[in-house]
C-alpha cells in the first residue's frame, strides 16, 4: 500500500505509471500530485485502487493494464484518458457517478492530467478470466454481462446506490490500519460494489429502476415491522399495509421476506401469538380471551397454531 502527502513523478513510476521517456530527472522529482493513493492486490481476486489527490501540475502519463473487469465510483471530479485508442471520460463534477468497463486483453492506459484536477475515486478490478469463467450461458440474467465483458474495450456508466457510495468513501479511508482488518474491511466492501455494478448490466440495464436501494429497502422493512407491531391487534391487510407504505403489495412483500426471511401474514400471526401468550402469563387472561386476541374464533385453532410455533400447549404457558 502507498499512501503520501505529496506524490512525486519518481513515486507515480514507482506505482506503475510510465512518464515520458525524455523526462528530465528534475521532472521525477517535482511533485505531480497531492492527496493519498492506495493499492491494494487482495488475498481472493481484488485488486482496489483508491484515489483522493489534486493534480500540482500538467501531466500526460500511460501505463500497462492486464486484461480485468473493473467498477469505479468517482466520488468527486472528471477522470479523461483512453485505453489505447478508446477514449473515456468519467465526470463526476456535478454528482457522484458509477462506470464499469471490460478489457479482455491487455491494453495501454493513457492518462491526461491537469493541474488543479480534484479527484476523488475507487476503483475495484477482477482478472478478466475469473469472471469471465463464472458467467453462465445458459442464464437469461447472464447474457447481458456476457456481451458486455467480451466486446473488447467497453466502458459503461451505471448509477450506484447510496449505500455503494458510502462503501466507496469508507474504502478511501479506512478506520483501522491493522493489516488483517484493513483486508477484510476492504474485500467486504469491495465485493459489494462490484456485485451491484455486475447487476446493473442485467436485462434492465438503461431503465430507470423503480426499485429502492439496498438501504432503502432494510429502512422500508422496518416500517412494516413497526407498524405492524405499533397495529397488531387491527385489522391488518396486506392491501391497508401496502398503501399506508406506499407501495405495491408484491414489493411489500418481497423487501419483507428479503430482510426478515419471513412473510407478512406469517410474521402478523405470530406477533398476536406472542402477545396472547404474554398476556396469558402476566395478565392472566384465559384461554378463550387470549384466542380472541389473537384473532382466532375457536379455542382449539388457537391451541394448534400455539403449540406450532412454541412448542407448548396454551395451558402450560398459562400455568407457568
Amino acid at each position: 500500500m502507498t499512501r503520501r502527502e505529496t506524490i512525486t513523478g519518481q513515486q507515480l513510476e514507482d506505482f506503475g505509471t510510465a512518464l515520458p521517456r525524455n523526462a528530465a530527472e528534475g521532472i521525477r522529482r517535482r511533485p505531480v500530485m497531492s492527496g493519498r493513493l492506495s493499492n491494494d492486490n487482495l488475498q481472493s481476486f481484488l485488486n482496489i485502487h483508491t484515489t483522493d489527490t489534486v493534480s500540482m501540475q500538467d501531466a500526460d502519463v500511460k501505463f500497462p493494464v492486464k486484461a480485468a473487469v473493473t467498477v469505479a465510483i468517482v466520488l468527486r471530479g472528471r477522470v479523461c484518458g483512453a485505453f489505447d485508442d478508446v477514449p473515456f471520460d468519467l465526470d463526476a463534477r456535478d454528482q457522484p457517478v458509477g462506470f464499469i468497463w471490460a478489457l479482455s486483453q491487455p491494453v495501454m492506459l493513457h492518462r491526461q492530467l491537469k493541474q488543479g484536477d480534484d479527484v476523488s475515486k475507487v476503483m475495484i478490478s477482477a482478472k478478466f478470466d475469473w469472471v469471465a469463467s463464472r458467467v453462465n450461458h445458459t442464464d437469461s440474467r447472464h447474457v447481458a454481462i456476457d456481451d458486455f465483458i467480451h466486446a473488447g474495450i467497453s466502458v459503461r456508466r451505471w448509477q450506484p446506490s447510496r449505500r455503494a457510495i458510502a462503501l466507496a468513501d469508507q474504502l478511501l479511508y479506512p478506520p483501522t490500519d491493522d493489516p488483517l482488518f484493513r483486508d477484510l474491511y476492504a474485500e467486504s466492501r469491495g465485493l459489494e460494489i462490484f456485485a451491484e455494478a455486475l447487476g446493473a448490466l442485467g436485462p434492465k440495464v438503461g431503465e430507470a429502476s423503480v426499485e429502492p436501494d439496498a438501504l432503502d429497502q432494510h429502512q422500508k422493512a422496518q416500517e412494516i415491522r413497526n407498524y405492524v407491531l405499533e397495529h397488531i391487534f387491527d385489522d391488518l391487510t396486506l392491501s391497508g399495509l401496502a398503501e399506508k407504505c406506499g407501495m405495491s403489495i408484491a414489493s411489500l412483500q418481497r423487501i419483507f421476506k428479503n430482510a426478515y426471511g419471513t412473510t407478512v401474514k406469517d410474521f402478523i400471526r405470530e406477533s398476536r401469538l406472542i402477545a396472547a401468550r404474554d398476556a396469558m402469563e402476566k395478565d392472566g387472561l384465559t384461554i378463550g380471551q387470549a384466542a380472541w386476541m389473537a384473532g382466532y374464533s375457536s379455542p382449539a385453532n388457537f391451541a394448534t397454531a400455539f403449540k406450532r410455533v412454541f412448542g407448548i400447549s396454551p395451558s402450560e404457558a398459562r400455568g407457568r
